[in-house]
């Protein structure tokens, strides 16, 4: 049974190779999010059909699904879950596969930016969508 906290708090699955998620993740924990690290793809996968999380940050490179293609299996079976491709290669903003994210940001010491891209992807996930409010 989950405890209470864990079902108020937004969840987030990290998936990145690095070290780096780790830290990151410290800073998610502190803004009030529940968050899980992954290192690989195929376990990710597996956590999302299992337990689908709030948002999903990917990094561009992982060991068993590349972010790319993690991010367009997301899509494709979570099309609403929203996606951040977080990755230390530039060249990944330029990547056509790495357009059906949400976002794509590039890693940095400063982190405001990744926090505020939660924050506003999180809020538009929580507004109520239209075909919704027809039913």
């Amino acid at each position: 049974m989950k405890k209470k906290w864990e079902t108020l708090m937004k969840r987030i699955l990290i998936a990145d190779r690095e070290e780096s998620g780790r830290l990151y993740a410290d800073e998610l924990v502190k803004e009030g999010y529940h968050v899980r690290c992954l290192s690989d793809g195929f376990v990710a996968v597996r956590e999302i059909v299992t337990n689908p999380p709030d948002l999903v940050i990917v990094d561009g490179i992982l060991p068993g699904v590349s972010g790319t293609d993690l991010v367009m299996m997301i899509k494709s079976s979570h099309p609403g879950l929203p996606v951040i491709m977080y990755t230390d290669c530039q060249s990944y903003k330029d990547s056509y596969m790495a357009w059906s994210a949400d976002r794509c940001l590039v890693k940095s010491d400063d982190r405001s930016q990744l926090v505020s891209s939660v924050r506003r992807l999180l809020a538009r996930s929580e507004r109520p969508q239209f075909a919704n409010m027809l039913q």
